[in-house]
């Protein structure tokens, strides 16, 4: 099996990158949207989306089985414009999905929990999205387009991903070690509560949707439902933080996110990891790379 993974140095991307080769025999190519069409040594082709042309010509001279997509913008950290967000969550999907078509593969990629509003969740696959900005639109509009064929795609919804990333992506968990570090009592407010996923999970799932040829629309989230305090407590006490004065406050309204993982348990067999183990896996992998890095 061949599969083209585009934008590798994502969170879900990286752990792509690094299961595949461990736990398939698949062939991966990788390829980064970015803005030179040079070949680059972390990955086999970086190519502009502006060239159209050249891109697709590309991933079909791979001759790929399945072609992934993990290029999503869910939050506004980066201060996206509505062109850029509109060009990576949707523009970039439709190509994709024409681009499989016209090669007849198994096209993958991912969507959020964000599509709903956050007032009776968790949500099941089958819940109407009720989008509340730009971004959740644009989301629903990558639904959209995948809906219209999903005899040929499979479309992952998830939850917030988080794991250890080794392109540097600062996900939530890093974030608030990196300030934990600092000593510094922590300021919690409680706004949503929800059931993070792992990305090593995401990973697991997309191999056993590729290797069953599994279609269709599927929920992707952990095990556990949380709130901001009990993760900032979680990764306190598995980083060894236990000095630390955590203060929490509830706001006014708190939405309910998450998502029902029942149909991707049954059907791809994944056991989601609980929160807590899924962070000492993380904290054994910064160990080591900070070992690695030290010698």
């Amino acid at each position: 099996m061949k599969i083209v993974l585009i934008q590798p140095d994502t969170l879900i991307g990286d752990a792509l990158e690094n299961l595949i080769p461990r736990e398939t025999n698949a062939q991966l190519c990788r390829i980064k949207i970015g803005a030179s069409s040079a070949t680059n040594d972390d990955w086999e082709y970086t190519l502009d989306f502006s060239d159209r042309k050249l891109l697709r010509k590309t991933i079909l001279s791979e001759k790929p089985d399945v072609i992934i997509n993990s290029h999503l913008i869910t939050n506004s950290k980066d201060n996206p414009t509505k062109e850029q967000i509109w060009n990576v969550n949707v523009d970039l999907n439709d190509f994709l999905i024409t681009t499989a078509k016209i090669a007849e593969v198994h096209y993958i990629t991912f969507s959020s929990e964000l599509v709903f509003d956050g007032k009776r969740g968790p949500y099941s696959e089958d819940d109407l999205a009720s989008p509340t900005d730009y971004i959740s639109k644009s989301l629903l509009a990558r639904e959209n387009s995948c809906k219209q064929d999903l005899n040929l795609i499979t479309l992952f919804r998830t939850t917030k991903v988080f794991g250890y990333s080794s392109y540097d992506n600062l996900d939530e968990v890093s974030e608030i070690y990196v300030y934990l570090q600092t000593g510094i009592d922590v300021e919690v407010k409680n706004t949503v509560i929800s059931n993070p996923v792992w990305n090593n999970d995401v990973a697991r799932a997309v191999i056993n949707a590729c290797e069953r040829k599994k279609y269709g629309l599927y929920n992707l989230g952990g095990a556990d439902f949380l709130n901001e305090e009990y993760k900032v407590r979680l990764i306190s006490k598995v980083f060894g933080f236990n000095d630390v004065d955590i203060n929490a406050e509830d706001a006014p309204e708190i939405k309910k996110l998450g998502l029902v993982n029942l149909k991707a348990q049954t059907d791809l067999r994944i056991d989601f990891t609980k929160y807590e183990s899924a962070l000492q896996v993380m904290k054994y992998y910064m160990d080591t790379n900070f070992r690695i890095m030290s010698i």
